[in-house]
């Protein structure tokens, strides 16, 4: 009688690029224990890279898309108490046509993105590492948030398809306050629902999920501190456009 192979989790074959990026969607917690085990991040990490500069790019690309996205900054500066005259609104719209500020937005995503999730993935560290006594190590904690980070890449990519259709620029494609449109313009409420994201909390899910594979702690009580953190900021935000008026 012939032996079967028994594959171990240290031997078991690693997925590719691509469905470690589907896998991620559709099966977060056996790709976060591949993720873990094997902790590749700087294929994933360009890979959102380029999506996220091709939504930018496919957005500013033409004219629609440039009115939208002036008309969308312009908004935000009001919103915070910004008052935009027709010299300012002149010189950004200059501004957001010279090639030069294009390849600069471009180039930004390539480097800022990448400094920001070392500088999460730090405080990551500093949390679970030195404050909860964990024992990961800094390269599966990047590794763990960069995966994570595709149910954003995913909303961005979704998010510039529909603001070119419909010719209109919104931070979010999916937030609580485009489903509640009974709430007050500008009230506290408003102001809270809209900065409610569905693929944020989506998001939140997920790395939650890769956290708790990595530490071996319950997804939910890592979810509970993750989504703590996420209501004080909204209630941050929302009070300071309140305030704002």
């Amino acid at each position: 009688m012939s032996e079967s192979a028994v594959v171990t989790p240290e031997l078991a074959p690693q997925p590719g690029l691509f469905a470690r990026f589907m896998g991620i969607i559709t099966s977060p917690k056996a790709t976060f224990e591949a993720v873990v085990r094997n902790p590749k991040w700087v294929g994933m990490l360009a890979l959102i890279c380029v999506l996220s500069a091709a939504s930018q790019f496919a957005l500013t690309a033409t004219e629609r898309g440039r009115a939208a996205a002036l008309e969308f900054q312009v908004k935000k500066m009001e919103q915070m108490g910004v008052t935009v005259t027709d010299e300012m609104y002149t010189r950004m719209q200059q501004q957001q046509n010279s090639p030069i500020a294009k390849v600069f937005g471009l180039i930004a995503v390539f480097v800022f993105f990448p400094l920001f999730v070392l500088l999460i993935s730090a405080i990551l560290y500093a949390v679970f590492n030195a404050i909860m006594g964990g024992t990961a190590n800094f390269k599966q904690i990047v590794a763990v948030l960069t995966h994570a980070w595709v149910v954003l890449a995913v909303a961005g990519v979704l998010g510039s398809a529909l603001n070119m259709a419909r010719g209109t620029m919104e931070t979010s494609v999916a937030n609580l306050g485009m489903l509640l449109p009974m709430l007050p313009e500008g009230s506290f409420a408003g102001n809270l629902a809209g900065s409610i994201d569905l693929f944020r909390i989506w998001f939140i899910i997920v790395l939650a999920i890769g956290l708790g594979v990595l530490y071996k702690r319950k997804t939910s009580n890592v979810a509970i501190g993750l989504f703590s953190v996420y209501a004080v900021f909204a209630l941050c935000i929302s009070y300071f456009f309140r305030a704002k008026g």
